[in-house]
Formats: C-alpha cells, structure tokens, sequence
C-alpha cells in the first residue's frame, strides 16, 4: 500500500478554498493534498521539487500531506483552521522569484499552557521576538564592524 494517497475532494476543498482566501492561489502558488494513515504531524506543507512538478506538469506546486485519521476526527471548523494555520507558513518572495515554507514558531508545554494560558503565548511570543531583535543588532554590528575595517584599511592604503 502507498504512503500517500490523494486526498478525497472534501480535503481538496478545503485547501483549494484556504489558498484562495490567504491569497496564494492568486499569486500562482499550487496545492495537491494528500493523505496518509501514518505521521507525527497532521499536516505538513513541502514545496514540490523539479522533478515532480514536470512529471505533473504543474508550477510552484506545494504538497499538502494531511494525516487522515486525525484531520478527520474533528469538525470541519477546526479542519480550517489546521489548514489555515498550515498553510501560513507558505509565502512567496518576489525578488528572488521562489515560494518560501516555513516561518518562525512558538512552542509552549501544555502543562505550561494549562498553568497560564495566553499568557503562556505571549510569554513565547516575546521571547521570539526578542531574539530576533537581538540577532538583528548582531548582524547590524557585524556589518558596521566589518564595513569600518575596509574603510580602515582604504584609508591605510591611500596614505
């Protein structure tokens, strides 16, 4: 038995209408949901590689691979809002002409969660933000840094 399977139209449906509602099927981005019976995650996006996308003869194609026994013992609300949720991490860079997957994530222990709530959230919220803030100024200051020694070194040579 195959590890994936294409996903019934129910499932099609619901990613086709979440990819038109975040605005990725206007830009041209792709999606084909599968199915499988087996994971860790219960949907995970991956970006389709060449050799796929001339066999089907499709685009900027992303897959879609959806746990189904999972995806399939909730209501249809939440089933949106997995989609949604996964699919937000897709995104297109026009400069350099290439869809992006991924995005920086939060992780809270559920029993952290449980204790404090959203205050849980917000709590690995700031401490996301803040280290990309602090990896900011460190590039800032290599940069800085790096750009001082040339314009040392121009100034040496000059003499």
């Amino acid at each position: 038995m195959a590890k994936y399977s294409i996903a019934p139209d129910d499932i099609q449906k619901i990613v086709m209408d979440v990819a038109q509602e975040n605005g990725l099927a206007q830009i041209g981005i792709d999606f084909q949901a599968f199915v499988t019976t087996k994971g860790k995650d219960v949907i995970k996006v991956v970006k389709a590689n060449e050799c796929a996308e001339i066999v089907s003869n499709r685009a900027d194609l992303v897959f879609v691979l959806i746990r189904q026994d999972v995806f399939d013992a909730v209501d249809e609300k939440s089933q949106y809002l997995w989609v949604r949720m996964a699919l937000s991490t897709v995104d297109y860079d026009d400069e350099k002409d290439k869809i992006i997957i991924g995005c920086p994530m939060i992780s809270v222990p559920i029993k952290f969660y449980e204790q404090y709530g959203e205050t849980a959230v917000d709590a690995a919220l700031l401490q996301n933000y803040t280290l990309e803030q602090v990896i900011e100024k460190e590039k800032e200051a290599k940069a800085a840094a790096k750009e001082e020694k040339k314009s040392r070194g121009k100034r040496k040579s000059g003499e």
